[in-house]
């Protein structure tokens, strides 16, 4: 009699672990119904006012915050790149901050954000990069730098880093009204930034997305 009961307290204590790993795994997908997904997306070719109008289709989108960019060359002394600054309103702007200045005017001179590893994309003629060593100093004393910034045509233009990003980290940012107004004719809408409601929605956007020949990326688990 005791063994029977032995062998029913391990199948009733069997029995209790899969209905509790079931009721766990019903729970984490009720959470993640209930989260907001975030999703940004690059096409290479502008976005015309139909596929935004498509986006309203999508199932469980919240928003969707169109991403201005401008193709510029970026110089530094001896170095320089290529590159593709984002426009960004500074008041809603959520990228984690290392460095700011503390007061600093968007007028007539380009005021870039660079991200801490952005550095990174300067090379001089031969095609080196600097040394970490100088990107460390370039990151202490980005206010002092001496920027020029040239555009399509290959005007060139002073420009001043005004702040210094942790996150993203690979990227350099503009306020998006003043990108407007200095790069009027160079201004790109090709991707932006997506928030979607429920996880099921947020992975059949991305779906869809990737299928129509969008690049993603998302945060998603």
């Amino acid at each position: 009699m005791k063994e029977r009961n032995i062998y029913k307290n391990i199948v009733v204590c069997i029995l209790i672990g899969w209905i509790l790993f079931f009721l766990y795994g019903q729970w984490q997908s009720y959470w993640k119904e209930q989260k907001v997904y975030e999703l940004s997306i690059q096409s290479d070719s502008d976005l015309t006012q139909e596929t935004a109008e498509e986006f309203k289709k999508i199932s469980g989108i919240l928003r969707f915050e169109p991403a201005d960019t401008v193709r510029l060359t970026i110089k530094l002394g001896e170095y320089s790149m290529e590159t593709e600054l984002l426009g960004v309103d500074l008041q809603e702007f959520s990228g984690e901050w290392k460095e700011v200045a503390e007061t600093f005017s968007l007028g007539n001179t380009p005021v870039l954000f660079f991200g801490t590893d952005s550095f990174q994309g300067f090379s001089d003629r031969q095609g080196y990069p600097p040394s970490k060593g100088q990107m460390e100093r370039w990151k202490k004393d980005y206010q002092k730098l001496d920027l020029k910034i040239q555009d399509e045509t290959g005007r060139e233009r002073n420009g001043k880093i005004c702040g210094i990003l942790k996150e993203p980290s690979d990227q350099i940012f503009m306020d998006k009204t003043q990108m407007a107004e200095i790069f009027a004719d160079y201004v790109h809408t090709r991707g932006g930034h997506m928030e979607i409601y429920g996880y099921r929605n947020a992975k059949g956007a991305e779906e869809l997305l990737e299928q129509a020949g969008f690049m993603i990326d998302s945060e998603m688990e």
